[in-house]
């Protein structure tokens, strides 16, 4: 009997060094993706990354935008941080748009790990707060 676990890796994903159970895959959108704000758009973009990512659980696609498709001056830094394994720290920001507050409602890599570095210079909404619409 083997002490070793047996592991499927998924094919062009990216695994947790120290739990390959722990993966993403980071998929390019060609299509027309906008955040909107009580119905404004905040940003829009052809150049959209949706990350899937599983864990301890498997998590819904979060979109990752190019900062330069995005309303960058709605943004104000916050204070909250959170790590990941997979992605590396993340820095907060509340949005202030269409006349709304909305606290820690996007995020990015400022300095992703190597392993995903394609995530650098992207920014991605909370989907409760901010509607993402994903165009056919």
């Amino acid at each position: 009997m083997s002490n070793t676990k047996e592991v499927t890796l998924i094919k062009n994903a990216i695994h947790d060094p120290d739990d390959a159970r722990h993966f993403m895959r980071v998929k390019p959108i060609e299509k027309t993706v906008t955040a909107t704000v009580n119905g404004k758009e905040i940003a829009k973009s052809h150049q959209v990354l949706k990350v899937q990512e599983a864990g301890f659980d498997l998590y819904d696609p979060v979109y990752y935008f190019p900062k330069a498709d995005v309303q960058m001056d709605t943004l104000r830094s916050t204070d909250k941080t959170t790590h990941c394994p997979l992605k590396g720290d993340t820095e907060y920001f509340d949005i202030h748009f269409a006349g709304t507050q909305l606290e820690n409602a996007a995020w990015h890599y400022h300095q992703p790990l190597d392993r995903s570095k394609l995530l650098k210079e992207h920014i991605a909404f909370d989907q409760s707060q901010v509607q993402i619409i994903e165009y056919i």
